[in-house]
Parts: structure tokens; C-alpha cells; sequence
């Protein structure tokens, strides 16, 4: 009999791609809602409940804020999907903000949005682009900008507004980089003629590009243009064309609009077959070797408009969001947004896996609907974050989601959205039940080659000594064992045991194969912490 020692859980993360069996021990072979800190395996952030949107049932595509430079409230935009209405919403009141004009009707075309000298700007493909300054009660057309062009992208870059895809009445240019005059602060370009030597405004054609452009972020003093399948770098150089266009990668792009953000000087780019970073030089893989085949394996590219990538700087986290139907999914047959998230941990280096309810935007932005104690009188305590200060912490930033109604999915409503961490959050909200799924974590194959027993060995799984705390109720998890002879086939799972680290110390347990495994299950608004564990083992003989 042997007692073998795992420790430091939380730093590999889960690897699905290589072979269970060649996994160190503390590495995971699958999991969902957890995340991994400071050696712990942890619950996974949590949605709570910021705002039901009111009427009708919404489909919302797209959500951006507005910050008041002048003190006043932040405002969230939410744009839904057939363009016919646009709300900005202020704590909990919302106002129409639609444009006079506009063209509605359904598209599968993908929003963006940016900010630029104190104006918002929002764009798609079927429309004009349009502004909101301060001083405009609803959003207007875009000034200066010829009635019968389009645009598939409109992004900042220095002083200037740069359009992408470009189509000019009848004549598309989905190569095209057209590019405004400088744009004074509190004012939108006065000009985009590209045919005038008064103005700084131009335009080029990126003839060697294969495809549309699909989008383009600023990445220090450069300016990166994606393709399905290439990169560009766009520098400015002055004197009379402005802009220097080169190619930096002709091995990959990017799988759709809003699939790219920038954290720490990196860009983080979401492609149609890989993920990966680069410092506008040098690409490199983070995904290959660990869950590249698990990803893209599992994702539904028919999909993909409603794919987007986004950065919590409070977790230090790049969520790569999409649509999947892996074996884990919590909202399974989503069509109308994203169900899966598969997030990179920027300061480790490790990847895991949330659910997420049908979203399709998020945004960074305050909460600020001023809460008062009757409004919280019917809240449980666990269900609440924050203290009775904790309304100061709605001033600051939060990263917000929208989630659209699907009866189907058992999402009631469509509703703004807060990630937050379950027991030590700073968002003052309830979490919605509706969108908590279980965490899980699963290893595998395990082999136990590292304490010199052979393959053809059968091992005996007799005892389980977990190091694990828990915060909050339920104060207990459950732990599921199993066993196997083959490589190639599942364990079999024998009961799940429920384990409460306050009163016990150890699992007693009857597996027993040449190939072990256990799970950790855990429902409900609690955190944990799982940092370690001793098992003993017994070897029977061989087979």
C-alpha cells in the first residue's frame, strides 16, 4: 500500500488535447466553472442580475458604454439585432435612443462600436455609420460621411476614424482602408474625401488581400488590420499618403469581427483555427498542444458573427467567446448567442471553461442604479456581494454581459448582465439563478507511472484525503470516483460522495483498474478551494 501525495492543482489549468495518461498529476483533463489561482482550483466567476430589460422580448446583438467626461452617469447602449431600436440604459432607466431613418430588418452582420474625442460612434454594414455626443439626445447619422457609402468596420486609430470593407453605392471594396481627417476633441472629421489635397482624409486598396477586412485595432504606435487569413500593419508616416500598409502574417487571421482585444501591448486574436497572441512582430500559439482540438472541435462556425473576445482585468482573463456543443455545455443549442467561453488566464498561463447564458456582447462599465435597503430586504445574504458600503463599489468598473431571452434554455428574460466572483465579489447584485451551472473538474487516466508502478499494473483506489475549504453555503462538494483497464474507454463512475471539509477528513472508496479517475461536483452560490489531496493506493497485481 501506498499514499501518493498531489499538491499545486491550480497550475496547469486543463489540457484536453494531450493523452490523459501522459498528464502530470496535478494537471485536469476536462472541466467547466472553475478557475485556477495561487495553486487553488476555484468556482468560476458567477453572472448576477444588473437589469431586466423592459417590453417586448429583445434580441439584443451588440453593447457598448459611454462614459460622461463631465461627471454624470455612464450609459450602456444596447443595440438589438434588426437595428430597430437602440437603448441607453442609466441605472435602471431606459431611453430610446434610436436614429430618425434608420434602415431595420434582420442580418446576420456584426456591430462595432468605438469612442473617439468624447463621441460614440456605431456601425453596421446596412446602415449609415452614427454618432452621440453629449449634446444629442438620440444617435444621427454620421456627419460628413456620404449618404450612399458603407462600411463593415469602424475603428480609431490616432486622431483619426478608419472605415474598412467599404462599399461606395453601387461598388464594393472589402479591401478597402478608408481613413478620415483629423478629428478635433468634442468634434466628429470634417472630411472624408480622399480626392482633396486640403485635408488628411484618404483611402487604399489592400489589392494582395484575399477576402474582406473583418476588423483592425491599434496595438502601440501601429494600427493591425485582420483578414480571414493575413494581417496587415497600417503606420502612420505624414508627408502625402499619410499611411504605410504592409503585410505581417499571411498564415493567419482572425474568424470574425470583434474576435481580436489588446491587454499589456499583445493583441489576443481569436482565428479560424487557432488562438493566439502577438506583439504586432512575432505570432505565437497559446491553445496548441492544450485545448486547440477541444475548441475547435466543439464550435459551430455557422455561427460565428456571434463570436467576441473580451478582457476581465480584475481576473486577468482573455474570454474567447462562442458557440459550442462540447459534451459539457450547460445551455445547450444556443442560436442566438454565445453558450461557451473558453478563457485564458494571462497571468499563468492556464486555460479553463465557462458557460455562458446566450450572450452576445459585454462591455467594461459602472453600475449605478443607487440600491436602498428595501430593495435588498428579500435578498439572501448568500446570494449577495458587497457589504453595506459596498453601493461605492457600484461607482467602479464591472464587466457586463447581455443575455438574450430563450425559453428553451430556461432564460426567462434578456437582461444586463454583471461577472463577479461568488462569495468575494464587489458588485452589489443578486446572482441570477437562472444562469448558474455546476462546477466541474475531471481528471482522467491516471496512471500512477510516476511512483514506478507499470502500466500492467492493477491498482486499487482505497482512500481520498482532500485539502479544500469552502466559503459560503453549501459548505459541502462531492467527489466522484473511477476506474478503467483500457486507454480508450470512459471510467467507470461509482456514486458521487458528498465530503464537508468542517467535519471529515477522508473518503473511503472501492475502485480499482489500471487507469484511475476522480471528479469534483459542486452546485450552488458557494466558492472553494482545492488545492491538494493525498490518495492511497494498493497495487493487486497485473494484468
Amino acid at each position: 500500500m501506498s499514499n501518493l501525495p498531489v499538491r499545486n492543482l491550480g497550475e496547469l489549468g486543463i489540457i484536453s488535447d494531450i493523452n490523459t495518461y501522459d498528464l502530470p498529476s496535478n494537471g485536469f483533463s476536462a472541466g467547466v466553472n472553475v478557475r485556477f489561482d495561487n495553486g487553488n482550483v476555484t468556482r468560476a466567476p458567477v453572472f448576477r442580475n444588473v437589469h431586466n430589460l423592459s417590453g417586448a422580448t429583445r434580441n439584443v446583438a451588440h453593447m457598448f458604454s459611454i462614459p460622461d467626461f463631465t461627471g454624470g452617469p455612464e450609459s450602456v447602449i444596447l443595440v438589438d439585432r434588426n437595428y430597430g431600436l437602440i437603448t441607453s440604459l442609466v441605472g435602471s432607466t431606459e431611453v430610446d435612443v434610436t436614429p430618425a431613418g434608420i434602415v431595420t430588418g434582420s442580418s446576420d452582420q456584426p456591430f462595432t462600436s468605438c469612442f473617439l474625442g468624447n463621441i460614440a460612434y456605431l456601425n453596421r454594414i446596412t446602415n449609415v455609420p452614427y454618432k452621440k455626443s453629449l449634446a444629442d439626445a438620440d444617435f444621427v447619422a454620421l456627419p460628413n460621411w456620404d449618404s450612399s457609402w458603407r462600411c463593415g468596420v469602424l475603428r480609431p486609430y490616432k486622431d483619426t476614424l478608419v472605415a474598412m470593407n467599404v462599399i461606395k453605392g453601387a461598388n464594393e471594396y472589402p479591401s478597402m482602408v478608408k481613413w478620415s481627417d483629423f478629428a478635433q476633441y468634442g468634434s466628429v472629421p470634417a472630411s472624408w474625401d480622399a480626392t482633396l489635397t486640403t485635408n488628411n482624409a484618404g483611402e487604399n486598396v489592400l489589392n494582395e488581400m484575399v477576402g474582406p477586412i473583418l476588423d483592425g485595432m491599434s496595438l502601440r504606435d501601429s494600427f493591425f488590420i485582420y483578414g480571414e487569413n493575413e494581417v496587415w500593419a497600417m503606420n502612420f508616416i505624414g508627408g502625402q499618403y499619410i499611411y504605410d500598409f504592409r503585410k505581417r502574417f499571411n498564415d493567419r487571421g482572425i474568424i470574425d469581427t470583434n474576435c481580436v482585444v489588446e491587454v499589456d501591448g499583445l493583441h489576443y486574436v481569436f482565428d479560424n483555427y487557432d488562438i493566439y497572441v502577438h506583439d504586432g512582430a512575432t505570432p505565437r500559439s497559446i491553445i496548441h498542444g492544450k485545448n486547440k482540438d477541444f475548441v475547435f472541435g466543439s464550435l459551430k462556425p455557422e455561427y460565428k458573427e456571434l463570436f467576441f473576445v473580451e478582457y476581465h482585468k480584475d481576473l486577468d482573463e482573455v474570454h474567447f467567446n462562442y458557440v459550442s456543443e462540447d459534451r459539457l455545455i450547460g445551455f445547450r443549442g444556443a442560436t442566438i448567442g454565445c453558450n461557451r467561453a473558453a478563457v485564458y488566464n494571462v497571468r499563468y498561463g492556464t486555460w479553463t471553461f465557462y458557460d455562458l447564458p446566450n450572450v452576445t456582447a459585454a462591455t467594461l462599465a459602472a453600475v449605478t442604479s443607487g440600491l436602498t435597503y428595501e430593495d435588498m430586504s428579500t435578498v439572501l445574504y448568500s446570494e449577495f456581494a458587497g457589504t453595506y458600503i459596498g453601493e461605492d463599489d457600484e461607482f467602479q468598473k464591472h464587466l457586463l454581459y447581455v443575455s438574450n431571452q430563450d425559453t428553451s434554455l430556461g432564460l426567462s428574460a434578456t437582461r444586463v448582465l454583471g461577472l463577479d466572483q461568488p462569495t468575494q465579489g464587489r458588485l452589489a447584485r443578486t446572482i441570477e439563478q437562472e444562469t448558474l451551472k455546476p462546477a466541474f473538474i475531471e481528471r482522467i487516466g491516471i496512471d500512477m507511472d510516476d511512483t514506478g508502478a507499470p502500466l500492467t499494473a492493477y491498482k486499487s483506489l482505497l482512500g481520498f484525503y482532500p485539502q479544500i475549504g469552502i466559503d459560503g453555503e453549501p459548505d459541502t462538494v462531492q467527489f466522484q470516483f473511477g476506474a478503467t483497464d483500457v486507454t480508450g474507454l470512459q471510467p467507470a463512475w461509482n456514486i458521487p460522495q458528498t465530503f464537508n471539509p468542517s467535519e471529515d477528513n477522508k473518503l473511503d472508496i472501492r475502485v480499482a483498474g489500471r487507469y484511475l479517475a476522480y471528479r469534483l461536483i459542486h452546485s450552488g452560490l458557494s466558492d472553494f478551494a482545492f488545492s491538494g489531496f493525498d490518495v492511497r493506493v494498493t497495487r493487486r497485481g497485473m494484468r
